[in-house]
């Protein structure tokens, strides 16, 4: 069974998410950066990714949704996708 989790990031925001499987992320709109394992990966709307489990950082302005499947093991319990952990946090960037 598919799950989904819908995010919108705004300006200055930094999401950070602990991926416990693979799952593919989809740009619903706007531009994103993000680095899991090391490895930097920018989207645009319309584009799509293939993430390893790792450690998820995101950034950017926009819809994006993460799309994850449950396995037969994958009891009510459990988070759909896996994450296992979330901060959220806003940062001021200087103007120059």
């Amino acid at each position: 069974m598919e799950h989904v989790l819908h995010l919108t990031l705004h300006a200055r925001e930094l999401l950070v998410l602990q991926l416990v499987r693979p799952c593919q992320v989809r740009a619903l709109s706007g531009a994103h950066w993000l680095s899991i394992n090391g490895q930097d990966i920018c989207l645009n709307s319309g584009e799509q990714a293939l993430l390893p489990a790792g450690k998820l950082l995101l950034e950017g302005h926009g819809r994006l949704d993460l799309h994850g499947q449950t396995t037969a093991a994958t009891t009510n319990t459990t988070l759909p996708l896996g994450f296992i952990s979330i901060h959220n946090q806003t940062r001021e960037l200087p103007c120059n």
